[in-house]
């Protein structure tokens, strides 16, 4: 097929890679494209932000049939609805993050093609929009056995993105554990990652009462226990690791700013940062809870290398926007306040040198 693809996914997590190659082993192997004529680009949300500004949507029709994005968006609802209007049905997203969602509907380009499930990881999203359409194998009750038509280790990895390990019958731990040992072991490398996802599709797409598909879903649960393994050791050292720099660096005066109260005064939620250039999620700051300091957000500002500054910003008590965090989606926070985005445990922004020196003089988000 000569026809021209380019396929933008989030780079920063398994989430992203995992999606964005089980669509690309989807162009390549149902949909006949030449892999020549597929331009994959990972990407974060501040990169796909200098994308836009560099990129008009006309010109990108011009060099391209179609554009098909998972686990990541543009901020701007505006320039995901020319995308729609210029290529229509040859634009295709899968995602799962809340505000660019919810501003699709708000926008009227909500029926792009794809799937969009906050409750859900955009993995599963992708393999719903390409394999299973009514959830017919998602939710078979057989599903935990070789004779499953889903990949076991897609449900584990959505269980720890979209934050849902309950709802897919895992513990916290065990999701934690092997996206730590996939992260390890392909480090988020998108050939590595491709070379998976053909076995995986080898393995659960096609009759599953071939000898050889049974064995490759044996293999696969074999993986996940040695996955689990692997990252149970990265783990337990990356606890220590960050508990040692939450109590040597964390500075707990910080404070987020949720609003006004009906008498005009604001409303805080105590929040503790740090200054990490490494990789971090919530649990970093899991040391918190049950010291009595009721700290409510975990905050992380990390250098980049063009001089702005990456915000990271954390739910730490619990990943949901329920009344036990107070009700507080970080997503929403960061799309309003900075124009960022993500999830309601998780989510995070960019910022220029000058709104970082304000924001640390006042030591408060919002």
């Amino acid at each position: 097929m000569d026809r021209k693809c380019l396929l933008i996914y989030h780079k920063e997590d398994n989430d992203g890679v995992f999606s964005g190659a089980l669509l690309y082993d989807y162009l390549i192997n149902t949909m006949n494209y030449d892999p020549e004529n597929i331009t994959c680009m990972g990407s974060e949300y501040n990169e796909l932000a200098n994308f836009s500004k560099e990129n008009t949507v006309e010109d990108l029709h011009k060099e391209y049939d179609k554009i098909i994005m998972t686990d990541i968006s543009f901020n701007d609802p505006k320039y995901m609805k020319k995308l729609w209007e210029e290529f229509r049905h040859d634009f295709v997203w899968c995602d799962h993050h809340a505000p660019i969602i919810r501003a699709s509907f708000e926008n009227k380009f909500d029926d792009v093609p794809g799937i969009r499930d906050t409750k859900r990881s955009a993995i599963l999203c992708v393999w719903k929009y390409l394999y299973d359409p009514f959830d017919e194998a998602y939710n078979n009750p057989e599903r935990i056995s070789e004779d499953s038509n889903f990949p076991e280790l897609l449900r584990v990895l959505s269980g720890w993105d979209s934050w849902s390990y309950e709802r897919e019958g895992y513990s916290f731990d065990h999701v934690r554990n092997v996206n730590k040992g996939v992260t390890f072991k392909y480090n988020l490398d998108f050939s590595k990652i491709y070379e998976l996802v053909k076995l995986i599709r080898q393995s659960y797409i096609y009759d599953k009462d071939d000898f050889n598909t049974k064995n490759g879903r044996i293999g696969f649960y074999l993986m996940i226990g040695q996955m689990e393994e692997i990252g149970e050791t990265l783990n337990a050292y990356d606890d220590q690791t960050m508990e040692q720099i939450i109590q040597n660096s964390g500075d707990c005066n910080w404070k987020i700013n949720t609003g006004n109260t009906a008498d005009g005064n604001p409303t805080w939620r105590p929040a503790c940062a740090i200054f990490h250039q490494g990789a971090t999620n919530s649990t970093m700051f899991k040391s918190l809870n049950g010291n009595g300091m009721n700290i409510m957000n975990g905050i992380v500002f990390k250098h980049a290398k063009n001089g702005n500054w990456t915000v990271s910003l954390y739910n730490i008590r619990d990943n949901e926007p329920t009344p036990e965090c107070g009700g507080f989606h970080c997503g929403d926070f960061c799309k309003k306040h900075y124009k960022g985005g993500g999830h309601a445990g998780a989510a995070g922004f960019t910022i220029t040198e000058k709104q970082f020196i304000k924001i640390l003089k006042n030591k408060q988000l919002g």
